[in-house]
């Protein structure tokens, strides 16, 4: 389509070109008016295509385009119009044709044009002039007012067709964000972006637990491609790109940005909350142009946007999960999009169970520590160290009853056999142990020293219901073998671990235990006397 000005230059009767330049201002005003005031495509065409008619002596006026929803929909005035012979005048112009067309039918003469924009076809406009008409002796003139009209129209459809391919854009990053596995999503959501902007290559990082360096994750993307990703799989120096990942996250090196080249590329920063801001992550993107436009730049804030929501989200999911669980099986449970029916809903399986609790609690409370924040912190602090243990050693930290930590040994993957979970839920057992005695050599414990700090110890294999129950999703277990283990913990003596004889039974054939005589007890609301031994060593 020639430009306005061109068709202007080529006019010589002053009349017509005074029309060309009039029809230009008309359709300029009113299509700014309408930015302006962010009207509609509809409501735009509803105020120009009634002036456009009485400057051009028409006696109706058409546009089919593409509305803000994208849909291919006509405006006409006036309303009741119908357009001679519409099917042969939307084939001409089609997409495949673009033709421009000038034809006489019936009493009237239709001139119709392709709608171009960018490049692209986008409708097709006309004008009905009565074939008797002065204005029809001239069609050339028709056309070239329509002509005008139309190119400034685009600028207008443009802006449509930009937001509603903007729009598409961030609904398509956004459902592929809406994946219960992050690392899944986030290619999903980086493969929409390369197909909508000359996305060259991408480093994302962000914290799956804030001011956890062992949970912070890279990711590196050519176009949508990833090619680096510490979440789902071991990357050589993990330990040292995490650190140099975190110093540029928090801004105090671009020695990280530096080892992948990734200078003067564009940046965001992804910060959760407002009054207490907390980054949780940075994006930073090379472009195949060499640099971004407004468009681009756009796109990728909303991308950046997104990203931060879902892993603010993740952040949450994490937290809750690591509640329980080890950063290895929270990392493996949420690569699992079904991750809570496949491991956590509630089902029977053998656990090894635990119970720790500290020796002569109530007197170490009132003779030696007194004041209840002395209390707090001993407790505080040693059942840090006790839970660490149980992570340390494969567990699941079950919960806190007082000053009582129980751990399960086998969930979530349940990966060993039963024989191996009773064995690490014996060797975090002797862990903690150890741990209890040297308690009161670190700082701010010394008056445990003369008496020193002692545990008491109960450990069982037994089938458990096990899994996430309650309104918090707390992860548990039911049965009476957990039961039985408390009692076997509050049977114990000093430093003892008492260990089920029946659950010895099912140590794997040469383990390194040793064990005392068989004991028996007789304790509340069990008719027969349970049976244990102690661990030796």
């Amino acid at each position: 389509m020639a430009r306005p000005d061109d068709k202007s230059a080529s006019v010589e009767d002053p009349h017509k070109l005074r029309q060309l330049l009039e029809l230009r201002g008309l359709v300029d005003d009113i299509i700014e008016e309408g930015l302006l005031a962010r009207r509609s495509l509809a409501e735009v065409m509803r105020g120009m295509l009634p002036r456009i008619c009485d400057l051009c002596g028409a006696r109706g006026a058409f546009v089919q385009s593409y509305d803000e929803d994208l849909t291919l929909s006509v405006f006409r005035t006036p309303k009741d119009l119908a357009i001679p012979d519409w099917e042969n005048v939307q084939a001409r112009t089609s997409d495949a044709e673009r033709q421009d067309l000038t034809e006489r039918i019936g009493d009237d003469l239709v001139i119709a044009i392709p709608l171009d924009v960018a490049g692209e076809w986008f409708g097709r406009a006309g004008l009905v002039v009565p074939a008797s008409s002065f204005e029809a002796e001239d069609p050339e003139h028709l056309h070239a007012l329509l002509d005008i009209a139309c190119e400034e129209l685009d600028n207008f459809l443009f802006s449509i067709k930009a937001a509603r391919e903007k729009h598409r854009v961030m609904m398509e990053l956004s459902d592929a964000l809406r994946h219960r596995v992050l690392s899944e999503g986030l290619q999903q959501a980086v493969a929409c972006l390369a197909r909508a902007t000359p996305l060259d290559r991408m480093l994302l990082v962000y914290v799956a637990q804030e001011d956890s360096a062992s949970t912070l994750h890279v990711q590196l993307f050519h176009g949508h491609s990833l090619v680096l990703d510490t979440m789902t799989g071991e990357v050589e120096n993990g330990d040292e790109l995490r650190a140099a990942a975190r110093e540029w996250l928090y801004g105090r090196s671009n020695a990280f940005l530096e080892r992948y080249g990734f200078v003067g590329a564009q940046e965001e920063v992804l910060i959760s909350g407002v009054t207490n801001s907390v980054r949780v992550g940075k994006v930073i993107a090379t472009s195949k142009a060499g640099q971004f436009n407004t468009y681009d730049r756009e796109l990728l804030a909303g991308f950046s946007g997104f990203i931060r929501q879902r892993v603010v989200d993740f952040n949450k999911e994490w937290r809750r999960l690591a509640a329980s669980f080890r950063q290895q099986d929270v990392a493996r449970l949420l690569s699992h999009d079904d991750y809570e029916a496949r491991f956590l809903a509630p089902h029977e399986q053998t656990v090894a169970i635990a119970y720790v609790d500290i020796a002569g609690f109530t007197r170490i409370s009132e003779q030696i520590l007194r004041t209840p924040s002395a209390v707090a912190k001993l407790v505080e602090r040693w059942s840090a160290q006790a839970v660490d243990l149980v992570w340390e050693h494969g567990g699941v930290f079950d919960k806190m009853v007082g000053d009582c930590v129980i751990a399960l040994f086998g969930p979530p993957f349940y990966d060993s056999p039963p024989g191996d979970r009773l064995v690490a839920a014996l060797h975090w057992a002797k862990a903690i142990r150890a741990m209890t005695t040297a308690f009161p050599q670190q700082e701010g414990f010394e008056p445990l020293r003369a008496e020193g700090l002692a545990v008491t110890i109960g450990v069982h294999l037994a089938p458990l219901f096990v899994g996430t129950f309650g309104p918090n999703q707390n992860f548990t277990g039911f049965s009476s073998g957990m039961n039985n283990t408390a009692r076997l913990q509050s049977t114990a003596k000093r430093d003892e671990i008492l260990v089920m004889a029946e659950a010895i039974e099912q140590l794997p054939p040469k383990h390194e235990f040793q064990f005392g005589e068989e004991r028996t007890a007789q304790v509340k609301n069990v008719a027969q006397p349970i049976h244990f031994r102690a661990l030796l060593g």
